[in-house]
């Protein structure tokens, strides 16, 4: 399949994610494509690239939901390989039931954010090769999202002397700016990962996914963990596993595990969701 063909793929099953209007839809998609077609011929233009960050943003918080896989990482890494973000300082996404301000960071900055740092020393504690990476984005976004507040830091580590296009290892994180609660979490191309998910035991990928969550202190006392759906698509390039976290005391989900074919993550199942 052609980089044309699967990033057009990519950013349909973006656009269907998000509860957006069809017509913002449509302009996400052709906005994106437009931007990475032009950059293969080195054009540059401030009004596409503001559109892709805005793009990454809308990705970024968009819910995840249970028993679909977490894609988010892979629509990430498909939008910045149009270039980054690094010449928009910051930019409003609003409409009927969002207004936040999403903002671009800058290297003292992320030395000097608290929550950025308490992230950082996170992922490098347990995955301690990413120290080496560079910080390929930082972004906070603030104010009203679906009609709830948000303070959220996205932060974006890569591989040293790679780019977006290229295979490189990656570490993606959203938390919370006030709390420092996980939302979303996914490394890749670092153990620990999987290369066939689906033909993993369901006593296998639970351990894995143990040894993930472990990695990035998630405690996993108290919570009873089932591999809900396993997938296996050649056609599609989908190999994974789901792992629901559900709480012993009242089996509610609080939290799934997906092993995909090279990466691992984790995300926060909103509780509307769960």
């Amino acid at each position: 399949m052609s980089i044309e063909q699967q990033l057009r793929d990519k950013l349909q099953d973006c656009a269907e994610a998000m509860e957006n209007p069809s017509e913002m839809q449509k302009r996400i998609q052709e906005t994106s494509y437009t931007r990475y077609r032009n950059e293969k011929y080195k054009a540059k233009s401030k009004l596409k690239v503001r559109m892709v960050a805005c793009v990454l943003a809308v990705i970024l918080l968009t819910p995840v939901v249970i028993y679909t896989g977490p894609v988010v990482a892979a629509q990430i890494r498909a939008l910045l390989n149009l270039s980054g973000t690094e010449d928009v300082r910051s930019f409003v996404t609003k409409d009927e039931d969002s207004d936040y301000v999403t903002t671009n960071l800058y290297a003292d900055e992320i030395s000097e954010n608290k929550a950025a740092q308490e992230v950082l020393a996170r992922i490098y504690r347990g995955f301690p090769e990413a120290k080496d990476f560079d910080i390929a984005s930082a972004q906070i976004a603030k104010g009203i999202h679906g009609g709830e507040r948000i303070h959220q830091l996205n932060v974006i580590l890569m591989e040293k002397g790679k780019t977006f296009a290229e295979t490189h290892k990656e570490v993606v994180a959203n938390v919370d700016v006030d709390t420092g609660k996980i939302h979303f979490v996914q490394t890749i191309g670092i153990e620990p990962f999987a290369q066939h998910p689906s033909k993993l035991q369901e006593s296998e990928a639970i351990a894995m996914a143990n040894t993930f969550l472990k990695q990035l202190d998630v405690h996993t006392e108290g919570y009873e963990p089932e591999v809900a759906g396993v997938r296996a698509d050649e056609a599609q390039g989908v190999d994974q596993a789901i792992i629901i976290y559900k709480r012993a005391a009242d089996g509610k989900a609080m939290f799934q595990v997906n092993l995909q074919a090279g990466s691992t993550s984790v995300a926060y199942i909103p509780s509307e969701k769960s």
